[in-house]
């Protein structure tokens, strides 16, 4: 049995629900083979909606997707994706193997199999190649194939490829994206301002993607999906949007815990537990994080959590005792942390659920 509110996994066709608008960008993005730059704040739901759009077209495009979340050099960057491209080839284990090996000019391809699931799969040799092969051989050969198949690439947290200082990766993808034909590229990225950086003004990417920024789940959406499965009204529904911040994971799993008590009709009181239980079950891994910081750090945190905008207000700074300056210093340094972001003069706590436990310090 499980939950039909997934939020520590991407979602099932069936369980995908409330982005009419958002495929229908994709669509009309992909059938001219244009490309496009999706972000937004983590746990909104990005992945899910490739994962959903890929299952819908996997007849009418090759649909490849890679997540370069942890790469660590620029070999690991294109063992990903030839890695990615390999699986993407949905015939048999014989006939992908040999169609592949038709592909490739230097990248040998091997069976392999998931000592946990069981499951076959291919994968590429390439412990003998350099950086500058493999990419050869990948960006080739997609092309060949374009050719004669629409090709569909998705690369998520897209942004990872600026940690990479050995080679200016985003000149070379360029020099690839622009020649291409046949060839849609979607590019993911929750790091707003690195991933976006990549793509303004002057750097190498520049005007090679439409920026699309993925909103929240409105709020109806989610009441329609949620009331086959819980008693609840749409006010209910928004309380949760409001206390979750819109953040699609936070709703999805709070919706999955009164979804373990369905027998009960939703209430503030119940959804308020379901968030203390999170807050809860958070609080060990939290208080290491926040242990790691230094002290002004703890202090700049706590006055973003608390007040997120017109923290330099003079009693602000007398109620936790620190100056402008070294307030200003602190919180510059968590934002390059990345454990705040800022939109306008608002600042917030990107992950929703920490958000809430440092407002309860």
């Amino acid at each position: 049995m499980h939950s039909p509110f997934p939020y520590d996994r991407l979602s099932t066709l069936e369980e995908f629900f409330g982005r009419e608008e958002e495929l229908e960008k994709l669509s009309n993005i992909v059938k001219y083979s244009n490309n496009l730059l999706i972000h937004s704040k983590r746990r909104m739901g990005k992945s899910s909606l490739i994962n959903y759009f890929f299952e819908q077209h996997k007849e009418d495009y090759l649909c490849i997707y890679v997540d370069i979340f942890d790469i660590t050099s620029k070999e690991h960057f294109a063992h990903s994706l030839l890695k990615a491209f390999s699986n993407s080839h949905k015939s048999d284990i014989k006939t992908a193997i040999k169609n592949l090996t038709a592909l490739f000019k230097r990248v040998r391809i091997e069976p392999s199999i998931d000592p946990v699931t069981l499951e076959y799969s291919i994968k590429p040799i390439v412990a003998t190649l350099s950086f500058e092969d493999m990419m050869d051989d990948f960006f080739d050969s997609i092309a060949t194939l374009s050719k004669s198949k629409q090709i569909v690439l998705a690369i998520d947290e897209f942004q990872q490829i600026a940690n990479i200082t050995d080679v200016k990766l985003d000149a070379l993808l360029r020099k690839y994206i622009q020649s291409r034909e046949n060839i849609s590229y979607i590019f993911l990225g929750s790091k707003r301002h690195m991933l976006t950086s990549l793509f303004e003004y002057k750097a190498p990417l520049y005007e090679l993607a439409t920026h699309y920024e993925l909103q929240p789940l409105k709020v109806d959406a989610i009441y329609e999906y949620a009331k086959k499965f819980l008693d609840l009204d749409v006010g209910m529904v928004a309380y949760i949007y409001e206390k979750s911040d819109g953040e699609t994971k936070m709703v999805q799993n709070i919706l999955h815990l009164l979804y373990i008590n369905r027998e009960k009709k939703v209430s503030k009181e119940l959804i308020d537990e379901a968030i203390n239980e999170i807050l809860n079950s958070k609080d060990s891994s939290y208080k290491i994080i926040f242990d790691t910081l230094g002290n002004n750090q703890k202090i700049a945190l706590k006055i973003v959590g608390k007040y997120k905008r017109g923290f330099f207000a003079a009693s602000i700074l007398n109620e936790y005792n620190i100056k402008k300056q070294t307030l200003q210093s602190a919180i510059d340094a968590l934002f390059k942390k990345e454990f705040i972001d800022k939109e306008g003069d608002k600042y917030f706590i990107p992950d929703r659920s920490l958000e809430l436990w440092v407002e309860n310090l």
